[in-house]
């Protein structure tokens, strides 16, 4: 998990590249990672090309900070989202949640 700041045609977004997978061992670092985006007030790209797996734990997280980035009206979008967390939130029926 890493955190870069790009410019984008649109001005400056905040890049955070996610591991190939996020269960539940790596929830609480990725949470911090996340809050320290979201301070920086500027739009967020979920960066997932090198995802392969998520759990439980992950999807919750994720849900989470979408809702709280939804009503503080921070802007949160994904870059290649891999086949295994479009299953997942389809399944759990957070695809709309996550945006996905």
């Amino acid at each position: 998990m890493t955190q870069e700041q790009e410019t984008s045609a649109a001005g400056k977004e905040m890049i955070i590249e996610c591991n190939e997978g996020l269960d539940v061992s790596m929830v609480t670092d990725f949470k911090v990672l996340l809050k320290q985006a979201a301070g920086q007030d500027l739009p967020i790209v979920l960066d997932a090309t090198s995802m392969e797996r998520i759990d439980g734990a992950g999807l919750q997280l994720f849900a989470a900070f979408f809702m709280e980035a939804q009503e503080s009206g921070l802007s949160i979008s994904w870059r290649s989202p891999p086949e295994a967390l479009l299953h997942a939130a389809e399944i759990t029926g957070l695809k709309g949640v996550l945006n996905l």
